[in-house]
């Protein structure tokens, strides 16, 4: 089971607490959204690639299907490139992608559609933070802060998001967002809109977001699907992750142990 623990966060907050910002920190606290979850097979699917293969898939209109159907990409790698017939125990490159080399889930990506590392959640006054075991962390501002313009906007794998509270239940606006590909067959712009649903359990043991992506360029109507998470144990933690891009040990699968 994926293990996850507090990680001492630096937080830049703003010395003057406003009311919009009192509110939304009494509103985090009670709603148990603060603390360590991990996202469950719901569905019964019995695989991690099965997790999403039971959401109703999305209705693309003709230009969303054609972005769908450009993003898509060969496999890359020696996974599937080589071939040379390995011996068993010999180690050899699975992935070759460095560690530091970005991809969908680097920059906060995986605070937006987390995998099965688990995921830590801070909820301050004036900000959400969503801390997933590896790749970055996610900021939900919830000081009353508006969109940015997108003109003047760098697409994020995280975005950028803005929160506020519905009685218990955490609502978040995302735009910016980087292009790429959403669970289900639906695809993603800067301008796409996406609106998550954090509710907690009564018991607070279990959570759901719920997802809508809105883009009428894309979507013959808005795409919806949702997660579920439990709780993790108190007392559990993270292991330390260290990357290091420049090591060439970094791109393999197995790493070949030192030999006496």
């Amino acid at each position: 089971m994926a293990t996850f623990g507090v990680i001492a966060i630096g937080l830049g907050l703003c010395a003057q607490t406003s009311v919009f910002g009192q509110k939304a920190q009494m509103a985090g606290a009670s709603t148990g959204i603060e603390g360590d979850w991990v996202r469950t097979d719901s569905g019964g699917s019995g695989s991690f690639g099965g997790l999403s293969d039971k959401f109703q898939k999305a209705e693309l209109t003709p230009a969303g299907a054609s972005m769908v159907e450009n993003s898509k990409r060969p496999p890359t790698g020696p996974a599937y490139t080589e071939t040379v017939v390995h011996k068993p125990g010999d180690p050899y490159i699975v992935v070759a992608q460095p560690c530091g080399a970005g991809g969908p889930f680097a920059g906060g990506g995986l605070g937006v559609n987390p995998d099965s590392n688990a995921i830590h959640i801070v909820a301050q006054k004036d900000e959400v933070i969503i801390a997933p075991e590896r790749n970055g962390i996610r900021h939900i501002y919830m000081d009353g802060r508006h969109q940015p313009d997108l003109t003047k906007w760098t697409p994020t794998n995280s975005g950028h998001g803005v929160g506020h509270y519905e009685g218990k239940v955490l609502v978040v606006e995302t735009v910016g967002l980087a292009p790429g590909a959403v669970p289900a067959g639906g695809y993603r712009t800067a301008e796409t809109h996406l609106t998550e649903r954090f509710e907690v359990s009564p018991d607070g043991q279990h959570m759901t977001i719920h997802y809508t992506y809105s883009d009428p360029k894309i979507y013959v109507h808005p795409h919806s699907y949702d997660y579920t998470f439990d709780r993790l144990p108190a007392g559990s933690y993270a292991f330390e992750d260290w990357c290091d891009a420049s090591d060439p040990h970094e791109r393999e699968s197995i790493t070949i142990p030192e030999q006496k």
